[in-house]
């Protein structure tokens, strides 16, 4: 069995969920760890007892024990910092989004392919089995034609005076953060990308987006409507209906181990998959099946699906007005 040695990019809080799902890993751990903070790198070290510490990025991707590299910073510095490790030959694995538009996301996995590595968008929740298998059950019609998906996805984040969701420099609001997860769920399930979508939105003072309503038509006659906030504290589910029935995923549908289905209002079958540690491992062993079968994403989240829900992002802020400092959005 191929053994792959990790480095994490960026120890902070999405990483500590990392290194607590990688530690069950069988094949695959946490060799080093960069940060530009000495103090963030020594203690995340040492709480997951990881060998080498790097106060520099290059140097870290230097090292030739390092396979793949986990990116876990704010979305303003995934883009280049997923090319330097690519230029530096290393396979990476990137907190969701990979990139703050779909320009940026597909030249990254132009760049993947040509350098034949592994570029992975850590979009956790496509990667969970419940998911999988409620698509499954969905394809064989078991509330029949699906005809539309509402979610909402939203939590007071303006009362945390210091998240980062609230800095445009941050590439922060709602919808990168907290929407995509309605967008890229729905997507899954009905396999497809919107060809329109309508928006509306609210921006704050600092000029990043509060509140986002969005519609979302497919071109098969399915729809998805979708709300998400940093501003409220929504009721955070999704419902999926259908022609003879309907799917509710609970709070927190994104990090979905159960599902419900009805038909008539009476419950006729339930998906409980409980994760193993975090719902992290699987998006941790999917990236290193990847690398072994020499593939450069996983057809679970594809490079095209990463960039088909950046698209959609792209469209909504662009209908809303949110506008993120130039060297964010750059090539």
């Amino acid at each position: 069995m191929q053994s792959f040695n990790w480095g994490v990019i960026g120890p902070g809080n999405i990483a500590n969920t990392f290194a607590k799902a990688i530690a069950s890993s069988k094949k695959g751990k946490i060799l080093a760890v960069a940060s530009r903070s000495e103090e963030r790198a020594i203690n995340f070290a040492n709480t997951y007892q990881i060998e080498k510490i790097y106060a520099d990025y290059v140097q870290m991707l230097a090292d030739p024990e390092i396979d793949i590299i986990y990116i876990a910073t704010p979305h303003n510095f995934h883009y280049q910092q997923a090319k330097m490790c690519l230029e530096a030959g290393k396979h990476v694995l990137v907190e969701k989004p990979c990139t703050v538009n779909a320009k940026q996301m597909q030249l990254l996995a132009d760049l993947a392919q040509s350098k034949n590595l592994l570029l992975q968008e850590a979009l956790w929740s496509r990667f969970m089995p419940c998911l999988s298998q409620l698509r499954q059950l969905l394809n064989e019609g078991i509330i029949g034609d699906i005809q539309y998906i509402q979610s909402e996805i939203g939590f007071a984040f303006q009362k945390q005076e210091n998240s980062r969701l609230l800095k445009a420099e941050l590439a922060g609001g709602s919808l990168l953060d907290l929407g995509i997860y309605s967008i890229t769920v729905s997507q899954f399930l009905l396999q497809e990308h919107p060809d329109k979508v309508q928006a509306m939105g609210q921006l704050t003072d600092l000029n990043v987006d509060g509140h986002v309503f969005a519609n979302m038509y497919y071109a098969s006659g399915r729809y998805a409507q979708f709300t998400c906030s940093m501003l409220s504290q929504t009721s955070n589910t999704m419902r999926i209906v259908g022609t003879e029935g309907y799917v509710n995923l609970p709070a927190c549908f994104w990090d979905t181990d159960s599902a419900a289905i009805y038909r008539d209002d009476r419950l006729i079958q339930s998906i409980d998959i409980p994760h193993p540690i975090n719902g992290f491992e699987y998006q941790i062993e999917e990236s290193m099946k990847c690398i072994e079968q020499n593939m450069q994403c996983s057809d679970v989240m594809s490079h095209r699906d990463s960039i088909g829900v950046l698209n959609v992002m792209d469209n909504i802020r662009k209908q809303i007005g949110v506008n993120f400092p130039g060297t964010i959005e750059a090539l």
